[in-house]
């Protein structure tokens, strides 16, 4: 073998270890740009912490921090200030599951069908707390209608305690309260209805500030769908990817990467 043949044997052997090196290194970016494109696209459709988050809301949990620095969510210690019960939380969700997922994120919404699905979504929301109001907001059970009820005995008693006492009138706290208990006797049943009605009343009072959240959730992933912008960021990605993850071609013709060896 003559030292021409020696060098061109060198040369080739150099550029098939460099072709193997480089084959090698593609099939590694190749693997790794898959799973960020993956990793992507799942991170853009994910909608279960969208979800999530609105149903601890209208539980109305509380997001707090742990010793160890992370967060979790904890239920009310008084689940009688929930504005919803159990089965108003469902029938919510119901409807944000139905308007919140990844056909909705991937659709190719305008404006126009943007503002018809919010109007019918808030619309479905109000029919349904006109008509079924009395299942969807928390009242009192019958524990909290009797603390409430003996409050107020103990509050008009005080009253009227402070009233002989600024006419300079004798008093006597037991027999003023018997005599609230004996009024109060007779109207046991509507002064509960009464409770549960003034309770219901301030769970609706807060119905309006819930629905203004929920809009703006919902309205937030329509958004992302406006004019297919998700689907197009995705696909603007994955092409993107696909440029990047193509393999490095070299030109036999010129000698390779190692074409010098033959100068």
């Amino acid at each position: 073998m003559n030292q021409e043949e020696l060098e061109q044997y060198i040369g080739q052997s150099q550029l098939q270890t460099q072709q193997s090196q480089n084959a090698m290194m593609n099939a590694q970016q190749q693997v790794l740009l898959a799973e960020e494109q993956r990793g992507l696209a799942e991170t853009q459709l994910e909608v279960d912490s969208i979800i999530s988050k609105i149903y601890h809301l209208i539980r109305q949990d509380t997001y707090i921090e742990k010793p160890d620095g992370t967060f979790e969510w904890r239920p009310l210690s008084n689940q009688q200030e929930r504005t919803l019960t159990n089965w108003g939380v469902d029938r919510t969700m119901q409807a944000v599951h139905f308007y919140v997922n990844k056909n909705n994120l991937l659709s190719n919404y305008d404006d126009i069908t943007i503002k018809r699905l919010m109007k019918d979504f808030l619309i479905g929301l109000n029919n349904l707390m006109l008509l079924k109001y009395e299942f969807l907001f928390n009242e009192p059970d019958f524990e909290e209608c009797k603390r409430i009820l003996k409050e107020r005995v103990e509050n008009k008693k005080k009253l009227r305690v402070f009233a002989m006492e600024l006419v300079g009138k004798p008093f006597d706290e037991q027999a003023i309260e018997d005599e609230l208990l004996l009024e109060l006797e007779t109207k046991i049943e509507k002064e509960f209805e009464k409770v549960k009605t003034e309770k219901r009343k301030e769970k609706l009072r807060e119905y309006e500030t819930m629905i203004k959240q929920l809009d703006a959730m919902v309205l937030a992933t329509y958004n992302r769908a406006y004019r297919g912008e998700e689907r197009g960021s995705i696909r603007r990605h994955t092409n993107i990817s696909e440029i990047i993850g193509k393999p490095m071609t070299v030109d036999r013709k010129q000698g390779g990467l190692f074409g010098w060896v033959k100068a």
